[in-house]
C-alpha cells in the first residue's frame, strides 16, 4: 500500500455565490519514499480532478504553476494546516478562500482518493470526501467517472446542488446552445469546448507585444463571430480514439530515429501534419453531426487574446512567460500534460507555449487589410500557419498571442500539435 498526498494549484472561481468564493488547488506533490503509483497514474489523477473541479457549475479554472515555492509544502502536507504567514501568501496570489488537499492511496487495483479543503482564514479543515476508481490491468476508464463524483460531492457542501451541471451517465451532457460551454464526449474523449463571445480586435503586433517579428506589424481591426475552441490541446489519449495511431507510430511515419518529447494520456499530441489534423476533424465531425475544424488564425489569435475578456497581455494569460507557457527555458526538453500552466482569461490552457497548433489559413508574409470580416487568408500559399509557440522554441517572444509561424501541410515535427473549433 502506497498513499500519494499531492495539490494541485489554480484558482477557482465559483460565479455562481452571492460572494466571489475561490478555491485553490496546488500541483502535485508526492510522500517521500512512494514508489507504488507511476507518474501516469499521478498524471492522470491529477488532470482528472482538475477537469472534474472545472465542471463543476462550468467554474473557470485559472492554473498557477508559480506559488508552490511560496508554501512549506512538506509541513502542509502532514498538517493539512497552513500558519498565518502562508495563508495571507495564498490569499494574495490567488484571491482563495479554501485549498483543496488530495491524496492517492492504492491498494491493488484500486485507488483510493481522499480530499478536503482549508479554510484559508480559519485554517479549519471541512468538506472531505472519497472516490474508489478500478484500475485493474491498467483500465483507467472509470477515474474520469470517480473525480468528478469527488468533485460534486465536495463542492456540493458549499456551491448548492442547483449549480451542478447536468449529466447522463456519469457524462456530462453536450449542450450546442451558444454561449455555454460543452463536453464532447464522442470516442469518450472528454473534450471540453470553451464558448468564445465574438467581437473586435486588433490582430497583430499591438503595443504589448512590443518585439514583434515583420509578419505581424500590419496590425488590422478584426470581427469575429462566436465560436467554441478547445480549452486544451487535443490530446494524446483523444486523438488515438479518434484516429487510432499513437504517437510512436505518428513518429515512425517521419522517421523511427526521430525523438519522442511527453508520452502519455493528457500529453498534447504531436507528429501530426495539417491534413491529418483535419482528418481528426472530419471523423469527429461525421461521428457528432457538429463541423469541427482547425481554428482560422484570426480565431485562433482571438481567444488566445481572451476574446472579449482581453486583459492585454503579451503571453496567453499572462505577461510572465513562465506563468503560462512550456518553452525551452522551463520545459526540460519536453512537452507536458495539458493544462499544468495558468489559464488565459477565457479558461483556455497552453495558448503560448507546449506545442505549436496548426492553423486552418495558407500563410501569407503580411495580413489583407480588406479581409477583416471573420477572415479566412489566402485562397493559396506555400504553407499553413501554425500558432502559439511550444517547449522547443529559445525565445519567449515566440509565445506571444501575436507570433506567427509557418509549415508546409504534410510537415510534422516534435513540437506541432493542434485545437479544434465548432461553430455554434
Amino acid at each position: 500500500m502506497k498513499k500519494l498526498f499531492f495539490i494541485l494549484l489554480s484558482a477557482l472561481s465559483l460565479t455562481a455565490f452571492a460572494e466571489d468564493v475561490k478555491l485553490a488547488l496546488l500541483q502535485p506533490l508526492t510522500v517521500p519514499g512512494s514508489t507504488e503509483c507511476n507518474p501516469m497514474e499521478i498524471s492522470m489523477v491529477r488532470g482528472e480532478l482538475r477537469k472534474a473541479f472545472g465542471w463543476q457549475s462550468d467554474f473557470q479554472v485559472l492554473t498557477r504553476m508559480d506559488v508552490d515555492a511560496m508554501l512549506k509544502e512538506q509541513g502542509f502536507q502532514r498538517s493539512g494546516m497552513v500558519d498565518d504567514n502562508q495563508r495571507k501568501q495564498v490569499g494574495v496570489m490567488t484571491g482563495a478562500q479554501y485549498i483543496c488537499v488530495s491524496s492517492i492511496t492504492k491498494y491493488g487495483s484500486q485507488l483510493y482518493i481522499e480530499a478536503y479543503l482549508v479554510n484559508v482564514e480559519t485554517g479549519q479543515m471541512t468538506n472531505p470526501a472519497t472516490q474508489y476508481a478500478n484500475v485493474k490491468n491498467e483500465d483507467y476508464s472509470t477515474l474520469p467517472a470517480s473525480c468528478n463524483a469527488l468533485a460534486e460531492e465536495m463542492l456540493g457542501a458549499i456551491a448548492g446542488s442547483a449549480h451542478k451541471s447536468p449529466k447522463v451517465g456519469g457524462v456530462h451532457n453536450s449542450r450546442s446552445k451558444a454561449g455555454q460551454d460543452f463536453t464532447e464526449d464522442a470516442w469518450g474523449i472528454n473534450m471540453k469546448m470553451i464558448w468564445v463571445e465574438g467581437g473586435e480586435f486588433m490582430m497583430g503586433c499591438t503595443s504589448e507585444q512590443s518585439d514583434c517579428y515583420d509578419d505581424e506589424k500590419n496590425v488590422r481591426r478584426v470581427t469575429v463571430d462566436g465560436f467554441y475552441i478547445g480549452m486544451l490541446e487535443v490530446t494524446q489519449s483523444q486523438w488515438e480514439k479518434v484516429v487510432g495511431t499513437s504517437v510512436y507510430q505518428q513518429k515512425n511515419k517521419g522517421n523511427p530515429q526521430w525523438s519522442l518529447n511527453g508520452v502519455g494520456p493528457d500529453y498534447p499530441m504531436y507528429y501530426v501534419s495539417w491534413d491529418e489534423a483535419m482528418e481528426f476533424c472530419r471523423l469527429l465531425s461525421n461521428k457528432t453531426g457538429r463541423t469541427y475544424t482547425l481554428p482560422t488564425e484570426a480565431q485562433w489569435e482571438y481567444a488566445a487574446r481572451g476574446g472579449n475578456r482581453a486583459d492585454g497581455t503579451k503571453y496567453a494569460g499572462s505577461n510572465m512567460v513562465d506563468a503560462v507557457a512550456w518553452y525551452t527555458d522551463n520545459s526540460g526538453s519536453s512537452t507536458h500534460p495539458c493544462g499544468t500552466k495558468r489559464a488565459n482569461a477565457l479558461g483556455i490552457y497552453d495558448m503560448s507555449g507546449n506545442v505549436w497548433e496548426w492553423c486552418k489559413d495558407w500563410y501569407s508574409s503580411s495580413y489583407t487589410n480588406y479581409d477583416t470580416n471573420n477572415p479566412t487568408g489566402p485562397s493559396s500559399g506555400s504553407g499553413r500557419v501554425n500558432r502559439g509557440g511550444s517547449w522547443y522554441n529559445y525565445f519567449a517572444r515566440d509565445c506571444r498571442v501575436a507570433t506567427r509561424n509557418i509549415s508546409t501541410s504534410s510537415y510534422r515535427n516534435f513540437n506541432l500539435g493542434f485545437r479544434v473549433v465548432v461553430l455554434p
